[in-house]
């Protein structure tokens, strides 16, 4: 259930957002889920469309020429593993994930991203007060 934010808390949210984008535009930059999320759908799309055309060549050309039938099948298979790879859970944010901040990250880019949300919580902390 939803509850929505009144004026208020709407007002204060956005002054927040805008103190964050004049103080810290680098870093709004990389946590930014607009520019992935466009990103990832457009990949998508390109996977599903070239999937379709892989099957569409492999359908039409496997009984006259197996090497044209192969060929539909490597699109077909390159299209999947590009679908997989656009929503795998290492490509997306750690929020958009489903990673809490305290539990521990997996792949390559674990400890860069668990550094990046404490700097960026101290960075709150101390521009806007810390509430307990």
């Amino acid at each position: 259930m939803r509850m929505p934010l009144s004026e208020e808390e709407q007002r204060i949210l956005q002054e927040m957002e805008q103190k964050l984008r004049e103080h810290d535009r680098d870093f709004v930059e990389r946590v930014s889920h607009h520019s992935y999320r466009l990103q990832a759908a457009r990949g998508t799309r390109w996977s599903v469309v070239a999937f379709l055309a892989g099957t569409a060549l492999l359908l039409a050309t496997f009984t006259s020429s197996i090497a044209l039938g192969a060929c539909g099948l490597l699109v077909m298979v390159v299209a999947a593993l590009s679908f997989a790879h656009q929503l795998s859970p290492s490509r997306r944010p750690a929020e958009e994930a489903g990673q809490l901040p305290g539990r521990p990250l997996r792949g390559p880019l674990s400890s860069s991203i668990a550094g990046e949300w404490s700097q960026m919580r101290r960075r709150m902390r101390s521009r806007f007060g810390h509430r307990s």
